[in-house]
């Protein structure tokens, strides 16, 4: 234990070995659950603690990208193929199945 994180103000000692230059909790992005989740995703995972902060970080860049991607594919996609589009999925819904006949139920003689 001869090292200490590098945050200033942080004193949590560190093992030699260990391969980040910050604690977990230092290492670990975003705030509230997200970031005490991320802590202990890296704390738990030890050694291998940079593997999985790379990770985690990679998930959240890759959700930010998809979202931002969702939001501008709707924002430039042309009116007139919106309208079109519109025109073809109400048509395509209105199949109708015929209806069943009814039974026909025969009276018991008397």
């Amino acid at each position: 234990m001869a090292r200490k994180c590098d945050s200033p103000g942080c004193g949590f000692p560190l093992p030699d070995k260990y391969p980040l230059d910050k604690c977990p909790w230092h290492m670990a992005p975003g705030r509230g659950p997200v970031k005490i989740a991320a802590a202990l995703t890296i704390a738990a995972a030890g050694f291998g603690g940079g593997f999985a902060y790379k990770r985690f970080r990679r998930y959240l860049d890759d959700r930010k990208l998809r979202k931002e991607r969702e939001e501008s594919g709707q924002a430039s996609a042309p009116k007139e193929k919106k309208a079109k589009s519109a025109v073809r999925k109400r048509t395509a819904s209105k199949s109708r199945k015929q209806p069943r006949k009814r039974k026909r139920v025969s009276k018991p003689a008397a």
